[in-house]
């Protein structure tokens, strides 16, 4: 199904599982990094020099400020490179002719733990494709989840495999990578708010502008990532408090947006 069958379908939003997954960096700094994992030190280095060697011309910089302010900056959205710390998810429904949620929210330093939970749900919704009766899933929906949530989560389920039970991944999950992008029950914000054009627009500019209720900005992931590195060992439990309430209000924004566009 076209991805605005799904987008302009009043029902399907009760058959669309919305999810957020929100990584931070491994190592705070460069530092770190370098005496944790020289190897991926290494290809860190590589990139900076090759992708994001851009000092301004007549800028006198240091260069390991730059490099730091260059690694905070980038390195968080590399699935190699960062962990899952939080994963939020929803489902709509019905009750007494009121649309109702559950949201819930996993967030652990144990990343193994953040992921198999996850995984669990997914499996809930999930079948190996054996069944003689064609399953129905349910639309999997978040802001750049095809950019970064599938891979990020795909990509820390198999360096953490050897720390969960089950260790195949959800067939939701494959299915999503295996067949025409159109038909894969994929819904990414990023492109449902395109409407077939170019421009990738935050979700915070989103938010202001369809008037989305929040009781928190969501933060840029390497804002999100820094404030985890600055407060995880002095207040653990307000940063994890915050953790939590940045992946709940991004995925509550996605429903209030898709709310919103199928009432078109």
């Amino acid at each position: 199904m076209a991805l605005f069958d799904d987008v302009f379908n009043r029902s399907a939003i009760y058959d669309t599982l919305f999810f957020n997954v929100k990584g931070v960096l491994q190592y705070p700094t460069l530092k770190e990094l370098e005496e944790n994992n020289k190897a991926l030190y290494e290809r860190w280095d590589y990139l900076l020099k090759t992708k994001y060697n851009g000092i301004p011309e007549g800028q006198m910089i240091d260069m390991a400020t730059y490099s730091q302010k260059k690694y905070e900056e980038n390195a968080v959205y590399y699935p190699e490179f960062s962990r899952i710390v939080v994963i939020s998810y929803a489902k709509l429904y019905i009750e007494d002719g009121k649309i109702k949620r559950t949201l819930k929210k996993i967030a652990n330093d144990n990343e193994d733990i953040v992921i198999a939970t996850f995984m669990d749900e997914l499996k809930q919704v999930s079948s190996d494709g054996s069944r003689s009766t064609p399953q129905v899933f349910p639309t999997l929906c978040g802001y750049n989840i095809i950019s970064y949530d599938i891979p990020m989560l795909i990509k820390r389920f198999i360096v953490n495999k050897d720390k969960i039970a089950d260790k195949q991944l959800p067939y939701i999950l494959k299915r999503a990578l295996n067949i025409k992008p159109w038909e894969s029950g994929l819904m990414d914000v990023v492109n449902v708010w395109k409407f077939n054009g170019y421009d990738i627009m935050p979700l915070m500019l989103i938010s202001d502008f369809m008037g989305l209720k929040r009781t928190t900005d969501v933060l840029p992931l390497p804002e999100f990532s820094k404030y985890y590195w600055e407060n995880i060992k002095t207040s653990p439990d307000k940063t994890w408090e915050f953790i939590g309430l940045q992946s709940v209000t991004h995925t509550n924004l996605v429903i209030q947006l898709l709310n919103e566009l199928r009432q078109l």
